[in-house]
C-alpha cells in the first residue's frame, strides 16, 4: 500500500539558481605576467650588452663620446675682457653678443671680481666660423636693474675679433 501524502503547495517565487559565466581572469593574468617577465628579461639582456660592449669595445664608446665635440670644429671661441669696476657698484656682468647689430645671445650672471684692480676675461664659445659678432656688457646693479657705465667701458658695443677654434 502506498501511503497517502499531502499535495505540495506550489509556490509563488521559484528561486532560480543562475550560473556565472567564469570569467578569464586567470588567463589574463598568467599572460600578464608573462609579458611582464618578457620586459624584464628584455631589458636585462639590453643592459648586459651595453655593458659587455662598454668594457670590451672601448674605442667605440669613446668614439660615441667624441661625436659631440665632431661638432665643435663648426664653431669658434673668443675670450673678451671684462671692465674694472668696483663690486660695491655693481654685482655681476651680463654680456649680450650677436651679428648685425642684433644681440641674440647672452652670458648672464658672471661674477665681479674680488681683485678689480687686475684684467679677467670671458670665454665666449660656440660663435659660428666666418661670422663677425659684436657685443655689449652691462653691469647689474644691487637694484636688480642693468647700468651701463661707458668710461668703465660698459654699455660699449665693441667687435669680437680673435675668434679660434674650439678643437
Amino acid at each position: 500500500m502506498k501511503k497517502k501524502t499531502a499535495p505540495k503547495k506550489a509556490s509563488t517565487t521559484k528561486t532560480v539558481k543562475r550560473t556565472v559565466p567564469r570569467s578569464s581572469s586567470r588567463s589574463t593574468a598568467g599572460s600578464q605576467t608573462f609579458i611582464f617577465r618578457r620586459i624584464v628579461v628584455i631589458s636585462a639582456c639590453v643592459v648586459l650588452a651595453i655593458g659587455v660592449m662598454g668594457t670590451f669595445d672601448r674605442p667605440a664608446v669613446r668614439g660615441m663620446v667624441e661625436g659631440a665635440s665632431t661638432v665643435a670644429g663648426l664653431y669658434s671661441k673668443a675670450t673678451v675682457l671684462l671692465p674694472n669696476v668696483s663690486p660695491n657698484d655693481f654685482t655681476s656682468f651680463n654680456i649680450y653678443y650677436g651679428t648685425g647689430g642684433k644681440f641674440t645671445n647672452a652670458v648672464r650672471g658672471i661674477p665681479i671680481p674680488t681683485d678689480y684692480t687686475k684684467n679677467h676675461y670671458q670665454t665666449i664659445y660656440y660663435l659660428k666660423n666666418n661670422v663677425s659678432y659684436q657685443y655689449e656688457i652691462l653691469g647689474l646693479g644691487k637694484d636688480h636693474k642693468e647700468h651701463s657705465l661707458p668710461a668703465a667701458g660698459l654699455g660699449v658695443i665693441k667687435n669680437i675679433t680673435q675668434l679660434t677654434s674650439m678643437q
